[in-house]
C-alpha cells in the first residue's frame, strides 16, 4: 500500500418511510475515495482520496478501520486523517469491529486486532473457509463454508446457527440484529438465536450493506438505498454510486 488519504463525505439522507433519529452516519469507499453520508437524505460530502482497491472497512470505537494491500489503517471519520497501525494483512478477505477489538480474516485464520496500535494474535479454531465476520447479538458471527456460526473469540467456543448461507453477498450486524443478503434476499437474522425472517427480494447484486438507525443501506446499480427490513421497502436516495467496494456505518 502506497500512502493513504482519505476524503469525507458529508450526507443526508431524506426519511420517508418511518420516523427514526438518524444519529448516525453511513461511510462508503467508491474509486480511490472514501465519503461520509448521512443517513437522512442521501447526500455527501468527501475527505481524502487513495483507498484504490479497498474493500474492507469497518467501524470501532467511534473510529474507523480499513484494510488495504497489506496494512491496516485508523481513520478519523471527522476530518478523514489517518494512520497505519499494522501490516501483514495481505490477503485478509472480512473485517470486523466489536467493542473492544477488531476482527479479521486471512488465510484460514481469525486475528484479534487492537484497534489503538494493531498488534494483533489468532482467535482459538479453524477458520478455513471464512466468507464474512460481523459483530452482532454480543457475538462474533462468522460465515464460514456456507454456514453461520456464533463464536466467542476469546475461548474459540461456537455454535452453529440453523439454515445454509449458501449464495450470500453481503452482510451487516447491529447490536441486536444481523442483515444478511442471500441470493437476491435480505433476511433479518437473529444473532442469539439463528431465527431469520425474509424482508424482501431484489438484491441481485448487492455486494456492500451497512445498517444504522434501525435501517438498511444498499447500492443497487448506482443507485444508494434505504431499505426498511421490517418488509423490505426500499427508497432510491443519491446515484452516481456504481463501484462502491466497502460500506459501514458509525452509531
Amino acid at each position: 500500500m502506497s500512502s493513504i488519504r482519505l476524503i469525507a463525505a458529508a450526507a443526508v439522507l431524506a426519511a420517508a418511510l418511518i420516523v427514526s433519529p438518524f444519529a448516525g452516519s453511513l461511510y462508503a469507499i467508491q474509486g480511490d475515495n472514501l465519503y461520509r453520508i448521512d443517513p437522512a437524505t442521501g447526500d455527501w460530502a468527501a475527505l481524502s482520496a487513495t483507498w484504490q482497491g479497498t474493500e474492507l472497512l469497518t467501524s470501532q470505537g467511534g473510529m474507523l478501520f480499513a484494510i488495504q494491500g497489506d496494512t491496516l489503517y485508523r481513520i478519523n471519520p471527522t476530518d478523514g486523517a489517518w494512520e497505519p497501525l499494522s501490516g501483514t494483512w495481505q490477503g485478509a478477505n472480512a473485517l470486523t469491529g466489536g467493542p473492544a477489538a477488531l476482527y479479521g480474516a486471512q488465510g484460514g485464520a481469525v486475528y484479534q486486532a487492537n484497534p489503538a496500535d494493531g498488534s494483533w494474535e489468532s482467535i482459538p479454531g479453524d477458520y478455513v473457509g471464512t466468507q464474512f465476520l460481523a459483530w452482532s447479538g454480543g457475538a462474533l458471527m462468522v460465515f464460514q463454508n456456507d454456514a453461520l456460526y456464533r463464536t466467542d473469540p476469546a475461548t474459540g467456543a461456537y455454535e452453529q446457527m440453523p439454515s445454509s448461507y449458501a449464495g450470500t453477498t453481503a452482510v451487516a450486524g447491529t447490536a441486536d440484529a444481523l442483515y444478511v443478503i442471500q441470493q437476491g434476499t435480505l433476511y433479518v437474522v437473529d444473532p442469539v438465536s439463528g431465527s431469520f425472517q425474509a424482508a424482501g427480494g431484489g438484491f441481485d447484486d448487492v455486494t456492500v450493506m451497512a445498517a444504522v438507525d434501525g435501517w438498511v443501506y444498499v447500492v443497487i446499480g448506482d443507485v444508494l438505498h434505504r431499505v426498511n427490513p421490517a418488509d423490505g421497502s426500499t427508497q432510491a436516495l443519491t446515484s452516481t454510486w456504481q463501484g462502491t467496494s466497502a460500506m459501514t456505518a458509525l452509531p
